[in-house]
């Protein structure tokens, strides 16, 4: 018999509490001061601490057992999405059960880690070629139901959660490169045969913003003005122009650390880098510590997949990466993908601060 408590890293909690905090007056500002916009994303911010309590609470071995059946409801629900799924923007990647609209992606990324990571402590030692197969199949169907939503972006992110396992896991840097390799090799087919016409553009924005200042570059150079315009110090809460005068489109969201940067300088943008790596840092290790391969595993993948995020999402607002839609982790405005990190961070926490409970 076993008691729920909860079992929380404060110095996690904290630094996870102090990126909503600013993320919530980023939101504010960015959005015009909309209250109802601001009421919205703090339920939904505190839907995701209390994410983090409750799952807290959940036992090592409880999440190791139920892995395989959040794997299939994952599947299930994005076969759903492909069957009865709700369009936005072209794009069919919403389900609509009852009240609740959601993205089942989204649970892909809490379902893959725990699944590699069931698959690799099956059996002892580094993973082989069997394994590696295995994994990879396993993580192939998911990837493929997201990417016919389309959402290749959500795909590409689906092989990288199982990769981030296999490394922890120990796969050898030879098959690592071997990796690297035929991805590189598959670029031109994917340019040729797979990307969309929308994505193409997102590239050649990238590389050259300035060809269509107007059109697919307009978002991007807006962005670089923003970031600019703050200087050293910012030009303080609620003073961000390019924001709040419509410049930046999704500048509550996807394009919020622009916004961000406008009104705190280089200096905040110093102090959200060091939240995100103080985060990262320290659930990894809090992970070297656990003694559970599994638990090693899955958290080690969690970190790593919160930093990818915050790095994409920095990078790309700031020309460095390719506008890819992926919001800012604790920060932008929005509800699925928030409460997927509260989940992600409370298993982290059952993980690293609960020993597996023995019969």
């Amino acid at each position: 018999m076993f008691k729920y408590t909860p079992r929380i890293d404060y110095p996690l909690l904290l630094a996870i509490s102090l990126l909503i905090l600013l993320g919530s007056l980023t939101v504010w500002s960015a959005s015009g001061f909309s209250e109802p916009m601001l009421e919205r994303h703090l339920v939904r911010a505190l839907i995701t601490i209390g994410c983090i309590v409750v799952m807290s609470t959940i036992s090592p071995l409880s999440y190791q057992r139920t892995t395989p059946y959040l794997y299939v409801l994952a599947v299930i629900l994005l076969l759903g999405v492909i069957i009865a799924g709700d369009s936005t923007n072209g794009s069919q990647r919403w389900l609509i059960i009852g009240p609740i609209r959601f993205q089942p992606s989204e649970l892909v990324k809490v379902a893959i880690p725990l699944m590699v990571a069931w698959i690799l402590v099956a059996e002892a030692g580094r993973p082989d070629l069997k394994k590696i197969i295995t994994c990879l199949l396993v993580t192939v169907v998911p990837a493929g139901l997201i990417f016919i939503q389309p959402d290749l972006d959500g795909a590409v992110f689906t092989i990288i959660y199982a990769l981030f396992v296999l490394y922890f896991a120990g796969m050898s840097w030879k098959i690592i490169g071997s990796f690297i390799g035929g991805m590189t090799i598959t670029v031109p087919i994917l340019w040729i045969f797979i990307m969309e016409a929308y994505q193409k553009k997102r590239v050649s924005q990238f590389l050259d913003p300035e060809s269509d200042p107007l059109g697919a570059g307009y978002q991007i150079i807006q962005s670089l003005i923003a970031i600019g315009s703050g200087g050293m110090r910012g030009k303080g809460w609620a003073n961000a122009t390019q924001g709040q005068l419509g410049f930046i489109p999704e500048s509550h969201t996807d394009f919020i650390f622009s916004t961000y940067a406008e009104e705190w300088g280089f200096l905040g943008c110093v102090l959200l880098l060091g939240l995100y790596l103080f985060i990262t840092v320290r659930v990894i290790w809090l992970a070297y510590q656990c003694e559970s391969p599994f638990n090693r595993l899955v958290s080690g993948t969690f970190a790593l997949s919160f930093f990818l995020y915050a790095f994409i999402n920095m990078g790309m607002v700031s020309g460095l990466l390719p506008v890819m839609g992926s919001p800012l982790p604790f920060f932008s405005y929005g509800g699925t993908a928030m409460i997927t990190q509260g989940i992600c961070f409370g298993i982290i926490m059952s993980l690293c601060r609960q020993k597996p409970y023995k019969h």
